[in-house]
């Protein structure tokens, strides 16, 4: 009996895990804080930055002069937890869309495909396929950075007439986000002030962030950590860096503007560690890692949107429903194992770790996402019965879902030293902490 039909997880566990993250995360933020870059004058730069942000606040954000970090009380972090809702957030719970900037086109499926620089005859077409296939919201899923900054707004809006994220990085950028949202459109602005592990990003990053949350626009904080590189390799230990991070950046934003909506845009990458690393977005443990931070979020009542239904590789393959084994296998999960979610971004057309976008990928995942959420328990379990691979992938998800500390450990408490430790003895590389060597399982690949 599939999840979507019966009962079959113990919620308290999953309850447990959501509350224990979100203790570490406030604890992470109270003992380690957030840090200023490593480079000449940084304090000096960011000194009027960190002003704005611990001014009136009343010792909530404190900054550290000594260390020139910031530290967040857990009182205030709740205080503003306490104020979040997504009631008012215009996309229902359980949806797929888009997601992610690529900054390539890919339009063919073998290896040598030549990749071309996306223009705004791109956009459009990103633009048509969302509002043709009714997408409850939409990216402008390949742009490269600082061209079309300005121009994606009218491309987008023209076509497509519900909720897009953009990505904005120059203050022209959030002059038209602005313009736009007046007229009437429900703009989101994709910001990071964060590098992983608990950094402040580019003084130009943040300012641009300060000015879309002075004006009122939302934003979608993205945070990605890469586990055994700038995070924990454990399930658990990537989920507490990416939600602190998270928290920290809606502190900040609240601090400036406690009435901009955020939304939780928190990306955990599973990746392997060592000098050669290859992302593992297509796993079914990054599936889970994601689902943990919204489930938490949900709980929270924060809006908030995971990555998933993405895959490895640079060659579309389709090798089940027209599409790819590990697109069509992440969107079974979250269609019909996983619940109390919120938005799912990269649904479809990403390969290459998300460097490129195609459109022919595209267009196969929305039918076979479409034909996956037409199916009852008995459509679902005759696919399940026909593959194999599937069969067995599917079980041995539905035995985690079931007992989630199958994957999610807290570590005896130990994780927020061992993130503490790196970040100030190791420079934020975690793969020189023994705790990564000691946590690579190959299964979670």
């Amino acid at each position: 009996m599939l999840k979507k039909y019966q009962r079959i997880v113990p919620e308290n566990l999953w309850n447990r895990l959501a509350r224990n993250l979100i203790y570490d995360s406030k604890q992470l933020l109270l003992y380690c804080g957030i840090k200023l870059p490593r480079q000449p004058k940084a304090a000096e730069e960011y000194a009027e930055l960190i002003k704005r942000f611990t001014s009136g606040t009343q010792f909530g954000i404190i900054c550290d002069p000594i260390t020139s970090r910031i530290h967040f009380e857990p009182e205030y972090i709740q205080n503003i937890i306490d104020q979040a809702t997504r009631f008012d957030f215009p996309v229902y719970d359980k949806s797929f869309g888009p997601g992610g900037v690529a900054g390539y086109i890919s339009e063919g499926d073998r290896v040598d495909e030549p990749l071309k620089n996306p223009d705004l005859n791109d956009i459009l077409r990103q633009a048509i396929l969302a509002q043709n296939n009714e997408m409850p919201f939409s990216y402008v899923s390949a742009r490269q950075l600082s061209l079309f900054e300005t121009e994606q707004f009218s491309v987008m809006t023209r076509i497509f007439d519900g909720p897009i994220f953009f990505p904005i990085s120059t203050l022209q950028g959030v002059d038209e986000a602005q313009r736009y949202l007046e007229d009437g459109n429900y703009v989101i602005a994709i910001q990071t002030v964060f590098q992983s592990p608990l950094t402040f990003s580019f003084k130009e990053k943040i300012e641009v962030f300060i000015d879309c949350v002075s004006r009122g626009i939302p934003i979608s904080l993205v945070t990605q950590p890469f586990s055994g590189q700038s995070a924990p390799m454990t399930p658990y230990g990537l989920a507490v860096l990416a939600f602190s991070e998270f928290l920290a950046g809606m502190a900040l934003a609240y601090s400036i503007n406690p009435d901009t909506k955020i939304i939780n845009g928190a990306l955990p990458t599973m990746c392997t560690p060592g000098n050669k690393p290859k992302l593992k977005l297509g796993s079914v443990v990054h599936n889970y890692v994601n689902y943990l931070v919204s489930y938490t979020s949900r709980l929270l009542d924060i809006a908030s949107i995971q990555s998933g239904c993405t895959m490895e590789g640079a060659v579309h393959e389709p090798t089940i429903l027209e599409t790819d084994y590990q697109t069509a296998r992440a969107m079974i999960l979250w269609e019909n194992l996983f619940e109390g979610w919120h938005m799912i971004r990269h649904t479809y057309g990403f390969l290459s770790d998300m460097a490129s976008f195609s459109f022919t990928k595209a267009e196969a995942d929305i039918t076979a996402l479409r034909h996956i959420q037409s199916l009852d328990e008995n459509g679902i379990n005759a696919i399940l019965a026909n593959n194999v691979k599937l069969n067995r992938d599917y079980n041995r998800a539905q035995e985690i879902y079931e007992t989630p500390t199958l994957i999610f450990q807290r570590e005896d408490g130990s994780l927020v030293d061992v993130i503490i430790e790196t970040v100030e003895h190791f420079n934020g590389d975690f793969g020189r902490h023994e705790h990564t060597l000691k946590n690579v399982p190959v299964e979670w690949f």
